[in-house]
């Protein structure tokens, strides 16, 4: 196996916790010890333990899906984000069963109603992989009847979602200015 040459949330999280159990360690051991507890490729520098230690709580309050990841990249669109993940955990609670196509689908839509237009993100399978990972979100397969969808049931609910999209956004934009 290949050393790695940058730290993964989880590893981030382990040195604030070595640090945290020998407070007297100076950030320089604190180097070598990380290079050698996760056989990286070269010494991290002290300004990046020293970056590290001061986002403790950030890492400690991360949920455990994102502990593997590297880097923490913001949602481009929380908004079209948020909105999407209720309406998958609406479907979920119906017991509705959502195809990937199917949310991809719903994702263009909810991103015409918010008028994102060019800043649309690029809904790929990728990107529904991402999402699905963010939320906790897992593939269920579902058989015969259950299997199937009912979209008109969707289509005939979607006045209700505009209308609640559109105040939620009303007040968020006075809000804000």
């Amino acid at each position: 196996m290949k050393p790695s040459s940058s730290l993964s949330n989880d590893q981030k999280l382990k040195i604030c916790h070595h640090k945290a159990a020998n407070p007297s360690i100076k950030q320089s051991a604190l180097t070598n010890w990380a290079m050698q507890e996760f056989k990286l490729s070269k010494v991290p520098t002290q300004g990046t333990i020293s970056n590290i230690l001061t986002k403790r709580q950030q890492y400690e309050s991360m949920d455990s899906t994102e502990h593997t990841s590297k880097r923490q990249r913001a949602v481009k669109h929380p908004e079209l984000d948020n909105v999407l993940a209720n309406w998958v955990l609406q479907c979920q609670a119906r017991r509705v069963a959502l195809s990937g196509d199917l949310i991809k689908e719903k994702t263009r839509q909810f991103a015409r109603q918010l008028e994102l237009g060019e800043r649309t993100p690029e809904i790929s399978n990728g990107w529904l992989a991402k999402f699905n990972i963010r939320h906790g979100f897992k593939a269920q397969k579902s058989y015969g009847e259950s299997g199937s969808a009912d979209l008109d049931a969707i289509d005939g609910n979607m006045p209700t979602i505009k209308e609640k999209l559109s105040k939620l956004f009303t007040s968020r934009h006075i809000q804000h200015g």
